[in-house]
């Protein structure tokens, strides 16, 4: 018998309602458009284009409203991509090799969209309107905001479940040193939106960790995808996050000072077993301090800040050891 032809478009057969069809097709036209922007964001950053493209989209006035619609237009498909996954049926505890959307993880994969979607606007409002400080650097405290208020309701959402905290990655079935290292990214990332400027590309990084990864975990439930290559996919994703980040950080001579804090919140958190909301709440005052000071660069500690850059790294790399062995 020949096997059936595999494909991520679920078949009309097994669609029994009108409902499900369209809410199947809708989905996948949604998943089409944001892969194929999200690429096309990427391919803009890696042939030089300032900030993904989006400079072009700047207002030229305060009556010009076409800026707001192209915003809108682009930036909506993602979060209903987002909703209308809850249109399908999920089992309710994860699969053991960790690499399948679950209940749980479709909420938390929502807010942190949101948060992507919300760091966006406010990026982008900053670029229409030039807000920024005195010093050219832009206020932390809202992109603080949703930082935190996205923890709470990821920590909500997990409750709820019956579990104390998301462990999408450390549920993951992969070597412990792989899992130690991607999850020390997410401490880069949540660092970044922290200290988020008028550049909208960063948020487009950590959006397309949000929706790709989903991605990949719809094409290792078809089969698509061996277990192995899903975990390579994730690790891809978010290696091409990093690498817009440090070009963010570069450009604006805060690389040494935001790896220095995204190491060391790691190591706190995932070592030494730091409370996040403690930890978190005090990279946000250094943050506001070295700011208030204007002294918010690596220009201002020239001498010492590569050096804690370099030790915050082997901290990081042997603490994985100890942690793995």
């Amino acid at each position: 018998m020949a096997s059936s032809r595999r494909t991520l478009l679920t078949s009309a057969a097994k669609l029994p309602t009108a409902f499900d069809y369209w809410s199947h097709r809708l989905h996948a036209s949604l998943g089409l458009y944001v892969f194929s922007h999200l690429m096309y964001r990427y391919y803009l950053f890696f042939t030089h284009h300032r900030d993904m493209g989006f400079d072009a989209l700047t207002s030229s006035g305060d009556e010009d409203t076409t800026e707001a619609t192209i915003f809108v237009m682009l930036f909506v498909p993602h979060l209903l991509l987002q909703l209308s996954g809850f249109a399908f049926s999920l089992p309710n505890k994860r699969h053991p090799d960790g690499n399948r959307i679950w209940p749980q993880y479709r909420w938390e994969a929502l807010v942190f969209c949101a948060r992507c979607l919300s760091l966006s606007f406010i990026a982008w409002r900053r670029k229409m309107n030039n807000w920024k400080l005195e010093d050219g650097s832009c206020s932390i405290v809202p992109a603080a905001f949703c930082v935190v208020f996205t923890m709470i309701l990821a920590d909500q959402i997990a409750k709820s479940y019956g579990t104390k905290k998301s462990r999408t990655i450390r549920d993951l079935k992969a070597p412990q040193w792989s899992q130690y290292l991607m999850s020390s990214a997410q401490f880069h990332a949540t660092v970044h939106c922290i200290l988020i400027s008028d550049t909208l590309s960063v948020q487009i990084a950590a959006l397309t960790v949000v929706q790709l990864s989903a991605f990949g975990m719809t094409m290792r439930r078809k089969g698509f995808i061996s277990q192995k290559e899903g975990v390579f996919l994730y690790a891809l994703v978010l290696l091409e996050g990093m690498i817009v980040i440090f070009d963010d950080l570069m450009r604006r001579s805060i690389f040494n000072l935001a790896l220095f804090l995204g190491n060391s919140t790691a190591v706190l958190r995932m070592y030494f077993g730091m409370n996040k909301y403690l930890m978190w709440s005090g990279v946000v005052a250094i943050v506001l301090f070295l700011q208030r000071k204007g002294i918010l660069s690596d220009d201002a500690f020239s001498d010492s800040l590569p050096l804690l850059n370099y030790a915050s790294w082997l901290l990081l790399v042997s603490t994985c050891y100890w942690k793995c062995r």
